[in-house]
């Protein structure tokens, strides 16, 4: 099986201290074969603060053209970028994607909405001593969820069980009470013609996309990425093999790759 791993991170991201060549050579020894520099561009921090509205693609793109020459045979290394709450400056997020070399882009929510103050929904997570506050931290999420896919600066949505990994476990709190709100947001992005991806945290969550992959493949979704989310060497290309059993037995017949922006399909076997 040709197994790629689209959601990775170097030190061009403030939370990873990895080299691009290091990403690349843990990836070739995990049997990964095609994988996506994805790198936070994050238009808020925890505290709410402002980052920049337009992204510095100098180093990215150096890295970029090094590794993949360096690499050539071995992985084959895409560009990409993780841009974090892009629905708070659309056209600003738009107008940093439009490089020509650039192959993928993920739109994430790293943060709450602004309405809810913008902090990151980590620190928020964290920080929740009800059930009644985790439940008002999902609902801004599956809010702002919603309005990111009526933007256009993103190929598929990143880890849209993102909250659940850090609310506290006592609760046991899935998206099912969102689970209406959740098909008209996934009916959009597969009218647009975009996807969805299967991020397995760094191999800590497989199984906990089972449902929610057979909704997306029932409402007729099949623009799929795989992705790690590593951010150091060891976890390149964890559990993508699992995780890709697990797409096909939602129903997936084939994985998406990405070039300039568009999907090509590699059958799942």
């Amino acid at each position: 099986m040709y197994w790629m791993d689209y959601h990775s991170h170097t030190n061009c991201s403030t939370d990873s201290t990895a080299t691009l060549a290091q990403q690349a050579e843990a990836a070739f020894q995990a049997g990964i074969r095609e994988m996506c520099v994805t790198d936070h561009w994050n238009l808020l921090d925890q505290q709410a603060n402002p980052l920049p509205h337009s992204y510095d693609w100098t180093t990215p793109l150096a890295n970029w053209k090094e590794a993949r020459n360096r690499f050539a045979g071995k992985v084959e290394i895409r560009l990409g970028v993780e841009v974090g709450n892009g629905v708070l400056d659309p056209e600003g997020v738009e107008a940093s994607l439009a490089l020509p070399e650039l192959d993928f882009v993920i739109g994430s929510l790293h943060n709450q909405s602004a309405a809810a103050g913008g902090k990151g929904i980590f620190t928020v997570a964290k920080a929740s001593k009800t059930r009644e506050d985790c439940v008002a931290l999902l609902q801004d999420y599956m809010d702002t969820l919603d309005a990111l896919t009526d933007t256009a600066g993103f190929d598929v949505l990143g880890h849209i069980i993102y909250p659940l990994r850090y609310l506290p476990p006592q609760y046991e709190l899935d998206l099912k009470p969102w689970w209406d709100q959740l098909a008209h947001i996934l009916q959009k992005v597969i009218r647009s013609g975009r996807g969805i991806e299967l991020n397995t945290t760094q191999g800590d969550t497989v199984e906990q996309w089972t449902d929610l992959l057979r909704l997306y493949h029932d409402l007729g979704g099949e623009i799929l990425t795989l992705g790690s989310d590593a951010h150091r060497p060891a976890c390149m290309g964890a559990a993508i093999p699992r995780a890709g059993a697990l797409a096909k037995e939602a129903g997936f017949r084939y994985l998406a790759t990405y070039r300039t922006r568009t999907p090509a399909f590699v059958k799942l076997v």
